[in-house]
């Protein structure tokens, strides 16, 4: 007997997500963008923020804060950088910023996850239009989903920003806490926009999901998950602009498709590739002692929506 990796239960897994309703009112799946483009745009806009310089998406709405969209998207994780974050990387600190967490996710050929490819060019092709033509890097052709988001952001794009703790389970030896500070040259906070939020997830009785807060060293290659993600533009060198996908929590849906199969069995398997903006990360149905409150982001806005 030998194990292998049951690679159609996890593309069932994925495709169940399709049909499962959201577990929280305020997001979007990612995946449903693609059908429902002219309607999306009809609920929500492109605008652009100081503090830090970035372009994102948010809801269409008559209120003096922006609500950043957050998207979900279900797959596999193929490569992982997640903390905790025990010891200090060997980088001089002006290049702190570039440090980060996040996943690869594969949807192992599932229609479901290659319409939320095609809403991601959707989606990009609407940013583009923003900016003088070329000026937006084109989406990388990788069928991998690379969601990451940065620890640290310095602090003079943070103007305004709320600095927060990090997260249990992400730096438990204050390592980052103290590579913020240690260079007066180059000083780092830790936003709400730079917090990720993990989670483990069960069905209750009644076979709805119910989600528990995590530490992120519990996660695996070839774990089922659900992230939640935001699109960002930010300006780099030379004038251009490129679109981040941002990683705002992670969910662990299901993490064991290990079966036994005879040798002969076995085939081979791929491996799992000043205004306020807001933002609704994480779950309604998370059982804790006592719900967390996301503090608010300070940007200002530069200019409406074209």
């Amino acid at each position: 007997m030998e194990t292998v990796y049951n690679i159609e239960e996890a593309r069932n897994g994925i495709e169940q997500s399709a049909i499962e309703p959201s577990d929280h009112e305020g997001h979007i799946k990612l995946a449903n963008v693609y059908a429902t483009c002219a309607t999306f745009w009809d609920e929500n806009k492109i605008q652009e923020f100081s503090n830090p310089a970035s372009w994102r998406v948010v809801k269409r709405n008559t209120d003096d804060d922006a609500e950043e969209v957050v998207f979900t998207v279900r797959g596999v994780i193929h490569t992982k950088e997640l903390p905790p974050i025990n010891k200090k990387p060997r980088i001089p600190a002006h290049k702190y910023r570039f440090i980060r967490q996040g996943v690869s996710l594969t949807g192992l050929g599932t229609p479901t996850f290659t319409r939320a490819f095609q809403a991601i060019q959707i989606i990009h092709s609407h940013f583009d239009r923003h900016f003088q033509e070329g000026a937006l890097e084109k989406q990388s052709e990788s069928d991998e989903l690379c969601i990451w988001n940065r620890y640290l952001t310095p602090a003079h794009e943070a103007k305004g920003m709320q600095t927060i703790p990090f997260l249990p389970g992400v730096d438990p030896n204050g390592t980052l806490r103290n590579m913020a500070q240690e260079d007066t040259n180059y000083p780092y906070v830790h936003t709400e926009d730079n917090q990720v939020h993990y989670f483990s997830a069960r069905r209750d009785n009644e076979g709805d999901y119910m989600y528990e807060r995590t530490e992120p060293q519990m996660f695996r290659v070839g774990d089922l998950v659900e992230a939640q993600l935001s699109f960002v533009v930010i300006p780099i060198k030379g004038g251009h602009r490129k679109m981040l996908t941002v990683l705002r929590s992670l969910a662990l849906i299901k993490g064991n498709f290990i079966k036994m199969e005879t040798k002969h069995e076995v085939e081979d398997v791929p491996t799992p590739k000043a205004t306020t903006i807001k933002r609704k990360a994480g779950y309604c149905n998370v059982v804790e002692e006592k719900r967390m409150r996301l503090d608010d982001m300070f940007l200002e806005p530069q200019s409406p929506d074209c």
